[in-house]
């Protein structure tokens, strides 16, 4: 995972896990709480500026992160941007559909754009956090929480699952690739089906295979995490 590359391979990697993360989390509350749309362009130029110029993350790839879920942002916003009323006076720009008007108003206009630049500005918060702190540097600061052991158990083998997860589909899709499994519609859904099914198959042996290394480990059912040096 790309994300995951740059975690451990950013410029600020080295640097104290608890800054990056007090930091990060710092600027999403400012950006949660804060009504001023100045603040929240300030938040989302700063940490763009710290991830692309001082972590050094390629700013293609940047984009190509931050305009994933802008997509389903922007929907979300342009239904807040629309309003339906009787009375076409209570909207600046309308059309009538019916007995209805739909069109936007000043006070949708503020709103969309307020939360626009709100949301916007905690995705880059917490894509600081995501490309510029290790996983493993993560586990440390949730541990100094004092979050329970439970949690954080389920969050490292989550972590580990995703990557078994897209290994796997990424083998599948290879092997089906070259039988030419998506030549076409028809045979697309097919291997679809059978990647699906493999897949589960495959998570189940990973599975077993992954119990097996930890009960050779002597696993008692904890993690013992040690912060490194």
């Amino acid at each position: 995972m790309l994300i995951d590359d740059y975690a451990y391979k950013n410029k600020l990697s080295k640097l104290n896990p608890n800054i990056k993360f007090a930091i990060g989390i710092l600027l999403l509350i400012i950006s949660l709480i804060n009504s001023n749309n100045y603040v929240s362009i300030f938040v989302i130029i700063m940490m763009s500026f710290i991830i692309v110029v001082i972590a050094k993350i390629d700013l293609k790839d940047y984009i190509h992160f931050i305009k994933i879920p802008l997509l389903f942002l922007v929907i979300s916003i342009v239904m807040i941007l629309l309003n339906f009323s009787n009375n076409k006076e209570t909207l600046l720009y309308s059309i009538n559909i019916g007995n209805l008007y739909v069109g936007v108003s000043n006070q949708s206009i503020n709103t969309s754009t307020h939360l626009f630049f709100r949301a916007l500005s905690c995705l880059t918060c917490i894509y600081f956090i995501m490309l510029t702190t290790p996983f493993s540097q993560l586990i440390f600061v949730f541990k100094k929480l004092h979050l329970p052991d439970v949690i954080l158990e389920i969050s490292m083998l989550m972590y580990r699952f995703i990557f078994i997860f897209m290994e796997e589909v990424s083998d599948i899709r290879k092997s089906q690739e070259l039988r030419f499994g998506y030549i076409n519609l028809r045979n697309g859904y097919n291997s679809f089906g059978l990647l699906v099914s493999m897949l589960f198959k495959r998570m189940m042996i990973r599975y077993d295979e992954m119990s097996i290394a930890l009960d050779m480990k002597l696993y008692d059912g904890t993690f013992h995490i040690v912060e490194e040096d």
